[in-house]
């Protein structure tokens, strides 16, 4: 027995040692152990927002999880049934085409996960799924984002853009415990995409193998497409470099034996997502890739007959022929532009067209202070990094120079877009930590021979990169350990859900129940057939939260409709309760924040996060689509003042318009502490004709957050 037992280990030993040999001893460890650490962070700093209970945050994610629910009702027909689903709770009277106005990749993911599980015998609660998610989707681009690197610039990038990508305030800030939306699941969908395509058109592999990778990398784009309307960056870019390659003289065959199965798969998939149909086929995202292929044909043909030298000089000319064409076919109307809201990225002089777009804080364009907060000291890396990748000149070089030029400049247009800049920053600032260790590192050791370097410059050597990884761990720290001078990466996961801290940026620890009250009680209150009236930045929590109909909503697919809302409420009662009657309204939502009196020198005040400060954008939006409705516009100078500062608005906001009439926070005047005249807020209990005042989320001077709710009554 004794003898058997030995013999068993002894050949377990060697089974392990052999793999031990094959996976490459403490070369293979070290790095898994670092990345293990990366995952480690991940998983704690996004999970943080657990203390306030498994719940979704922000708006766009409860329409994915709406959808996954009605997906889920159907079991697994409900994907065959997607295009055709229409939810009768939003855009009152018409209802909302679903299958027509989301990407499904978000929900049929959760649904296919919560229904492969539930199939094998393990039930878990769906919205509880829905929040979890998030995390493991930051876990997984963490990963899949050092395998990226690792491929392209070696291990030691790779661990350390694995690291910063861990504790990055622009990825944690929409990949942390509830924010269910797009992008944390296409980033790193894409990042895998961009890995296989770059393994795909390595001169070192065979056309076999080129095909396969290919395929793979059209089905991992086709996955993006479907799940994130910014997927025509990754798809073009794709497409384009190839492009670039064979214009650049890199032609090998491996780079059509790749693209021919990648546009295929990559096309078909796009073609069959609902909300792009079959006239995606002459957008620009599309033909580019046809173009693209035709341009990588004629190179496989051109350097079978005419040779390499002029197959080059040959394509160079054809390249600009084809961009004459593009622009050609752009004119012509024949290939189709993308639509206002992608080509104000570009182009964010065209913002001002969308004025809805505009009013959204997160599609303003980034500032200094927002790059900052988005990425903090490693921004400064990033010009340094795309240096050393354009001196080194390899294929993926070029590729991370491109996504990188293109990710910054997109990323300072819209502030949203800093999250798929995040990983191309982290890689980039990755990289150069670790080429200034590795030089500081060769010259902790005295250099002998001629060529002996001076103490001061060795100092130097060492001491600059020791400076920037303390700038950096510094900036990381939370508040709460000694860091004042910038709001953490931690610190911004560490907070409530939008909906339980009432949309306010009110702190860590702080929580406001003033919306979760509301929707409870409009949930349990208000009839079924019920219709809401409000701003449309709470038409997913009336509609999806507290299951009643509302008006509009966030997905604002109809500006003419959210502007009659936006009208209804700057205009006198009478004209708003014939609006509001005639769109089917029953009641009337307004959401108001005010900071009660702290001290015996402070004074109640307006904070400027409700619908006190967005009825500039109502009166915007109202006067951009006045005449479209058959209205007159409104006087924006009576309401908004000679100055037009939608803090401080005239008399005639507060006397005549809706709005203003059932804000129960009035202004007078009084004085502060060192004797200034200022203007204060104070209650009035409210009464206007037409509009019986049914719910307060809190008693006045109790909260910081007040949801009011009125019946129309006129």
């Amino acid at each position: 027995m004794a003898g058997s037992v030995r013999a068993f280990l002894g050949r377990a030993s060697d089974v392990f040692l052999s793999l031990d040999r094959k996976v490459g001893g403490k070369e293979f460890y070290a790095p898994l152990a670092v990345l293990l650490i990366a995952v480690a962070v991940t998983f704690m700093s996004r999970s943080l927002p657990a203390r306030w209970g498994f719940i979704l945050s922000e708006f766009d994610p409860w329409w994915h999880f709406k959808t996954a629910s009605m997906i889920v009702e159907r079991g697994w027909a409900g994907f065959f049934e997607f295009s055709g689903l229409v939810d009768n709770k939003s855009w009152y009277p018409t209802g909302l085409q679903v299958g027509k106005t989301f990407y499904p990749g978000v929900s049929f993911t959760l649904a296919f996960i919560y229904l492969a599980l539930s199939s094998i015998g393990v039930n878990v609660d769906l919205i509880e799924l829905a929040s979890t998610l998030p995390v493991l989707y930051g876990i997984l681009a963490v990963v899949v984002t050092f395998l990226l690197a690792r491929y392209v610039l070696g291990t030691g990038p790779a661990i350390s853009s694995a690291l910063l990508m861990s504790i990055s305030y622009a990825h944690i800030s929409r990949t942390h415990l509830g924010w269910l939306d797009d992008e944390a699941l296409a980033i790193p969908l894409m990042h895998a995409a961009f890995l296989t395509y770059l393994a795909s058109i390595n001169e070192k592999r065979s056309i076999k193998g080129s095909l396969v990778m290919g395929l793979l990398t059209g089905l991992l784009l086709g996955y993006t497409g479907a799940t994130w309307g910014a997927h025509r960056l990754p798809v073009m870019m794709v497409f384009l470099f190839t492009a670039l390659l064979v214009f650049m003289g890199r032609y090998r065959r491996q780079l059509l034996a790749s693209f021919i199965p990648l546009l295929a798969s990559t096309s078909i998939i796009l073609l069959s997502v609902p909300k792009l149909g079959f006239s995606y086929l002459f957008e620009i995202t599309l033909l580019s890739g046809y173009l693209s292929l035709a341009y990588v044909v004629l190179a496989e043909v051109l350097y079978r007959y005419i040779g390499s030298q002029r197959a080059v000089i040959a394509l160079r000319g054809i390249a600009i022929g084809l961009m004459l064409l593009v622009a050609g076919l752009v004119v012509a109307e024949v290939a189709n532009l993308p639509g206002l809201k992608f080509l104000s990225v570009v182009f964010p002089q065209l913002r001002g067209e969308l004025v809805i777009i505009a009013s959204v804080a997160e599609n303003q364009a980034a500032t200094w202070s927002t790059l900052f907060t988005d990425f903090g000291p490693t921004l400064m890396l990033v010009p340094f990094g795309i240096y050393l990748l354009i001196k080194r000149a390899g294929d993926g070089d070029i590729f991370f120079t491109l996504y990188a030029v293109l990710s910054l400049y997109f990323a300072s247009s819209l502030v949203r877009l800093a999250l798929p800049t995040s990983p191309i920053v982290a890689i980039l600032a990755g990289f150069v930590l670790t080429e200034m260790l590795a030089l500081a590192s060769r010259n902790l050791i005295q250099p002998r021979g001629p060529r002996v370097r001076k103490t001061g410059e060795r100092r130097f050597l060492i001491t600059v990169p020791l400076i920037i990884m303390a700038l950096i761990s510094i900036y990381y720290l939370p508040q709460a350990m000694g860091n004042t001078w910038a709001f953490s990466s931690l610190d911004a996961a560490y907070t409530p859900s939008t909906i339980t801290s009432a949309s306010l940026p009110t702190g860590r620890n702080l929580v406001l129940n003033d919306w979760v009250r509301a929707v409870e009680w409009m949930r349990n209150n208000l009839p079924d057939n019920a219709v809401v009236a409000a701003w449309w930045d709470y038409g997913n929590w009336i509609s999806i939260v507290a299951n009643r109909t509302s008006l509009v909503d966030n997905t604002t697919i109809d500006s003419l409709r959210i502007a009659k809302v936006g009208y209804a409420f700057l205009s006198p009662t009478n004209v708003s309760l014939r609006i509001f009657k005639e769109m089917g309204a029953t009641h009337v939502l307004i959401f108001v924040t005010h900071r009660p009196q702290t001290g015996a020198g402070d004074y109640p005040r307006l904070l400027y996060y409700g619908d006190e400060s967005k009825w500039f954008w109502m009166l915007r939006i109202a006067n951009q689509h006045a005449r479209q409705l058959g209205l007159a516009p409104i006087d924006e100078v009576a309401v908004l003042g000679p100055n037009r500062d939608p803090t401080n608005p005239t008399e005639k906001f507060w006397t005549d318009t809706t709005l203003g009439r059932l804000i129960p926070f009035k202004p007078r005047q009084t004085t502060d502490a060192f004797g200034n005249t200022v203007t204060a807020y104070y209650y009035e209990e409210p009464r206007v004709e037409g509009y019986r005042l049914v719910f307060a989320s809190s008693a006045p001077y109790s909260s910081l957050a007040y949801v009011y709710i009125y019946e129309i009554t006129g």
